[in-house]
């Protein structure tokens, strides 16, 4: 491995623990903010394994995550935003495109996004496992070995939420106002 492949696999593993308390919150807002800073190390991640796919809709998610911690600000409740928000991490991909398996993180970006959005950390989580299962793919492609474990742990993490919280479970498929 070169020094900036281990640089690389540092960032993840900030990245990795900022996600995996992320899953523990019951708070959306608690979930976002961790979501966040877990972004900004996946960025720094990705573009140390010139792995662009991946660094995109990581950057892009640090301004979706500004913006969806303002939900009980009108302008912030706007359909607007995720829309937007997915619309730039396609644009973005087209202009640095380099094969299929960049689709890959853009498509789980764009379930990420819905299901911060949709105001339900239950559903949040539940729709991260398979975003989760998409990142696996490709970390194994670009070589993102924290990538792979940090989306194992995420599993995990998400999977022990739901058991620990198996009897209150009551999922609402409507945004809140």
């Amino acid at each position: 491995m070169t020094v900036l492949e281990i640089i690389a696999q540092c960032f993840g593993f900030i990245g990795m623990i900022c996600l995996f308390v992320s899953y523990q919150q019951k708070q959306r807002n608690s979930l976002i903010l961790f979501k966040l800073c877990s972004d900004f190390m996946w960025v720094i991640h990705y573009l140390c394994l010139s792995a662009y796919g991946g660094a995109i809709p990581n950057f892009v998610g640090i301004f979706r995550e500004i913006v969806f911690v303002n939900n009980n600000k009108k302008w912030a409740k706007s359909i607007f935003w995720p829309i937007l928000f997915i619309m730039i991490n396609w644009t973005l991909t087209i202009y640095t495109w380099k094969s299929c398996i960049t689709l890959i993180p853009i498509c789980a970006s764009m379930f990420v996004t819905i299901s911060l959005w949709i105001q339900n950390p239950l559903l949040t989580k539940i729709i991260c496992i398979p975003v989760s299962i998409c990142y696996i793919i490709y970390d194994l492609y670009v070589g993102s070995w924290i990538g792979i474990v940090n989306e194992t742990i995420a599993l995990i993490s998400i999977a022990s939420f739901l058991i620990r919280n198996r009897h209150n479970i009551d999922i609402h498929f409507h945004r809140s106002s």
